[in-house]
């Protein structure tokens, strides 16, 4: 398991430097967000370190933000909404 785990971090942290290398929309920022939102759960459920992982994905939005033209970011309520119909259809 803590293999899985190393690989996760390496790969957030890879996304974390492809992010830091683009320039984004407020849409493409607005897409990441909820991606990175998307994956929070499944990855802490294959992660050892929940700590590390949610850090990480900050991280990629955080730069993503600044990497971004106009980063104005969805509420809570909106990624949440977006989230659940997705699963619901899965």
């Amino acid at each position: 398991e803590s293999v899985i785990s190393t690989i996760v971090k390496l790969c957030l942290k890879s996304f974390v430097q492809f992010v830091r290398l683009q320039t984004f929309n407020r849409s493409g920022f607005q897409q990441i967000q909820l991606d990175i939102q998307f994956l929070r759960a499944p990855l802490k459920e294959i992660a050892d370190d929940d700590a590390a992982i949610d850090f990480l994905l900050d991280e990629v939005c955080v730069a993503a933000a600044e990497r971004c033209l106009d980063p104005i970011p969805l509420e809570p309520a909106i990624l949440e909404k977006l989230i659940q119909a997705k699963l619901s259809k899965s």
